[in-house]
């Protein structure tokens, strides 16, 4: 049997580290970037889009929070929660969402503690950073929930 050694080898680079060229190095290096530099640039992408989706449904939670604490007062209607909602959501720089309100109108909340929802969605599309090819299709939304307070007091007629 013979005996080889690494310069009878047909590729030479895969040979013992001291018979490597330099430039065979330099170059399987950038082969190696080639390769990997499409799913790197993917992971950052992705990770800036789900981070923006994070931070716009934390504002919806927000503007959502803001528009049922003032439906739930028995003096305020529902146009003042939507210019609060409204109010919250332009700072954050959002535009497109939808608001519902259940019960749908003040007048359907009967008694004192009765659940009261405000939910505000918006499609993520009108809110993503440049490749909502990511998450299309989605909608991000916030919902809350608190008991209604006392109605005001009839006035009282002398």
């Amino acid at each position: 049997m013979q005996k080889r050694n690494a310069r009878s080898q047909p590729f030479p680079c895969y040979g013992p580290r001291r018979f490597r060229s330099r430039t065979t190095r330099r170059g399987i290096a950038a082969v190696e970037f080639a390769v990997i530099l499409p799913a790197v640039i993917l992971v950052i992408l992705a990770s800036l889009e789900i981070t923006r989706g994070f931070t716009v449904q934390h504002a919806l939670q927000e503007a959502a929070m803001n528009g049922c604490r003032i439906y739930t007062l028995g003096d305020k209607d529902q146009a003042d929660a939507q210019a609060m909602i409204d109010r919250s959501l332009a700072e954050a720089g959002i535009l497109g969402y939808a608001v519902a309100y259940t019960p749908a109108t003040k007048a359907e909340i009967v008694s004192d503690l009765q659940p009261v929802s405000v939910t505000v969605t918006v499609p993520y599309s009108r809110v993503g950073i440049g490749i909502e090819w990511f998450l299309a299709g989605t909608d991000i939304a916030a919902s809350v929930t608190l008991p209604a307070d006392s109605p005001p007091p009839a006035e009282h007629e002398d």
